[in-house]
């Protein structure tokens, strides 16, 4: 009865429907941050970062630290690609923050010729620097890497203190800066290894007490084998 006109809207009606599934482009972004990385044959994974990864690497202190993720990650990758001979090693000096990494990348990083370069940094930061100097300082490092063709995985920062109620002293600094590496991971279009969100969950389902430390980390920051264990198990969810 109603002819041309109710064509028309039925198809307006239809376009909307399509254009309400398509994600817009600050989704698309999101989504691309949670991309995984598909190995290659001959693939070199470096893990950039502070003293979190320098001790990783190291294996220190050994009181507290029988096995680091970067040995973790090293032998489950070998395990599970046998073939592609995948090398797995780390650059970091203790203390750092991202203007630290930025001369790391010249000094020792590129030397390494990695394929892949996974960066965690931003405790420091959160207590020393201005939130903007640590995202321009990130997305100028994140340039500098992709620029060099080098695959980046960003990694969110982890704790200073591991109460789970947000009542650590810096919790609300960490917070801001967690968020800031999530979007430069959107804007930038790299994978995103969120190790602040899985932290929060673990404290609160094995930190019933709400302890400052002793969970993740042997003093509130640095990690413990169960720390270690976590960050090795959310970086090896991120490669496939």
């Amino acid at each position: 009865m109603c002819g041309h006109r109710c064509n028309v809207l039925l198809a307006s009606f239809a376009l909307m429907g399509i254009l309400s599934q398509v994600p817009s482009a600050s989704q698309a972004e999101e989504s691309f941050a949670q991309n995984r990385v598909t190995l290659k044959k001959g693939d070199r994974i470096v893990f950039l970062g502070d003293s979190l990864t320098y001790l990783a690497g190291k294996e220190l202190p050994k009181e507290h630290v029988t096995k680091g993720f970067v040995r973790i990650v090293r032998e489950a990758l070998k395990e599970r690609h046998p073939e592609k001979q995948i090398e797995v090693d780390w650059v970091s000096t203790g203390g750092g923050i991202v203007q630290t990494l930025l001369k790391l990348v010249n000094e020792k990083v590129m030397a390494k010729k990695p394929t892949i370069v996974v960066i965690q940094i931003g405790c420091n930061d959160a207590r020393w620097i201005s939130e903007r100097e640590f995202e321009n300082g990130l997305e100028e490092l994140v340039d500098r890497l992709k620029t060099a063709g080098i695959q980046v995985v960003q990694c969110t920062l982890t704790a200073v203190g591991e109460k789970h109620d947000g009542s650590n002293p810096d919790d609300k600094n960490l917070e801001i800066f967690a968020a800031t590496a999530r979007k430069v991971a959107t804007a930038k279009k790299v994978p995103l290894i969120d190790l602040r969100k899985a932290f929060l969950a673990h404290w609160k389902e094995h930190n019933p007490k709400n302890e400052p430390t002793g969970i993740l980390t042997y003093d509130g920051n640095h990690f413990n084998d169960a720390g270690h264990r976590l960050v090795a198990e959310q970086m090896l969810m991120k490669f496939k």
